[in-house]
């Protein structure tokens, strides 16, 4: 049975975190990365959704099944919300 690397554990185990904590901050009033854009801060927080998605996906396959089912546990509804909202308003749809 092959040893799985630590530093996989590490980044599925900050991903984990990273995207859940970066989903709630526009709800906080704390995350304008694009002043006037609305539509950029919501492609922003889908990407870093995906990205801890694949983060997740990598690890488990890897050989880190724990740290891996958390990390795809926690990112996917950021994905599939903010994907959604980001889709939604990208195609023509309005408040």
């Amino acid at each position: 049975m092959e040893a799985r690397p630590a530093r996989i554990t590490l980044a599925a185990g900050i991903a984990s975190l990273v995207g859940p904590a970066c989903a709630v901050l526009p709800y906080t009033s704390n995350f304008t990365v694009f002043p006037n854009s609305f539509l950029g801060d919501v492609w922003l927080l889908a990407a870093i959704g995906a990205i801890g998605v694949g983060i997740g996906a990598f690890a488990f396959r890897k050989g880190s099944k724990i740290a891996g089912t958390v990390c795809l546990l926690t990112n996917i509804p950021v994905l599939a919300y903010y994907g959604f909202i980001a889709f939604f308003f990208a195609t023509g749809g309005s408040r």
